[in-house]
């Protein structure tokens, strides 16, 4: 099998998810809810006009689901020029400001500096991949990812941060935590008549429930599981008898809370094991398992309490991180969704 295959994410094509419309004219005009009517589905689970949506995201990586850049389109739909902020290129044979380009060539930004409007000046556009959660269950449905599409550079923006904020503080994972995104409606700068969608991305919950889903995913287990194994400890540690007075002066207290320390620091380093696996070394996991521990069996390590104790687990964490410091999971994608070929 070849290895270290890239992530294609496919998405469902019957449409793109937006916040606006043409008119019957052709003119765009906004929108106060997203635009879900091509999917029955979310119809009947959202209604005709929502206003928030409830959202999982496919991968650990934000570039595997997240892109935005500047793109200038002619009048026959050709695209003449890509631009990131920063260098562009251009498609076409065109002159800006004097100077002429060729088709291929990549120059610094030529449409930073210019005014808004001029018809020489890219356009903003990002596109998002998300599965799309039942309201009520939080159970996804359609196993496609919806496409989302923006040229709002103020959602672009509010989006990304949220995701980089999450990933941070839930030490590199996106994958099983709970998203919410919502649309309102903002006043033009320029003129207040004029309103505009805006988008925003929120977690779900507080850090505390963020970081249940991610123990979850890591053992891959799901929060319903978590909840039942957490009430049957309780409901054990409620029913044993209590030890013999005798039993407990024998034992000293500090054996036991160090032993609690060592369970503790233990299961946290097995789930930050199992992450770093699951984010830069998905089609190898086995493989560097064996390196680290002489054991590929994951479930074996995490049962094997003596010869993986916590001090153990630590320096495998370690080598693992290091290895995995450069890995470049970047997988850019068309505007339609598909992924792009490589050359």
């Amino acid at each position: 099998m070849i290895q270290n295959r890239k992530y294609r994410i496919l998405c469902d094509q019957r449409a793109k998810i937006t916040s606006g419309e043409k008119t019957e004219e052709g003119y765009p005009r906004s929108l106060h809810y997203f635009d879900v009517s091509p999917f029955p589905e979310l119809v009947k689970a959202y209604g005709e006009q929502p206003e928030e949506l409830l959202l999982y995201f496919p991968s650990d990586n934000i570039p595997d689901f997240f892109n935005d850049d500047f793109n200038l389109y002619g009048s026959n739909g050709q695209k003449k020029r890509s631009c990131d902020g920063v260098t562009c290129i251009h498609r076409i044979k065109e002159t800006i400001n004097g100077i002429t380009y060729e088709p291929g060539q990549e120059s610094s930004c030529v449409c930073k500096d210019l005014p808004d409007g001029d018809k020489n000046k890219c356009k903003y556009v990002m596109y998002l991949k998300a599965w799309i959660a039942l309201p009520d269950t939080w159970k996804i449905e359609n196993p496609l990812c919806y496409l989302f599409m923006t040229h709002s550079r103020n959602s672009g923006d509010n989006i990304y941060s949220e995701l980089e904020k999450i990933k941070t503080l839930a030490g590199g994972i996106l994958r099983g935590i709970k998203f919410q995104i919502n649309v309102r409606m903002v006043a033009g700068k320029d003129d207040a008549k004029k309103r505009f969608p805006i988008w925003s991305l929120q977690s779900v919950g507080m850090m505390s429930d963020i970081r249940d889903q991610v123990t979850g995913r890591a053992y891959g287990i799901e929060q319903e599981e978590i909840k039942a194994i957490e009430q049957d400890k309780k409901a054990i540690e409620q029913t044993e008898p209590e030890e013999p007075k005798k039993e407990i002066k024998k034992k000293p207290p500090q054996k036991k809370e160090q032993k609690e320390k060592k369970l503790k620091a233990r299961g946290v380093y097995l789930a930050e094991i199992w992450t770093t696996l699951e984010t830069h070394f998905s089609d190898k996991k086995e493989e560097k398992l064996n390196e680290m521990f002489g054991e590929k069996n994951w479930e074996k390590i995490k049962t094997k309490t003596t010869l993986f104790p916590p001090d153990v687990l630590a320096r495998g964490l370690e080598v693992l991180i290091e290895q995995a410091e450069g890995e470049d999971a970047d997988l850019p994608f068309k505007e339609d969704g598909s992924p792009k070929e490589e050359n």
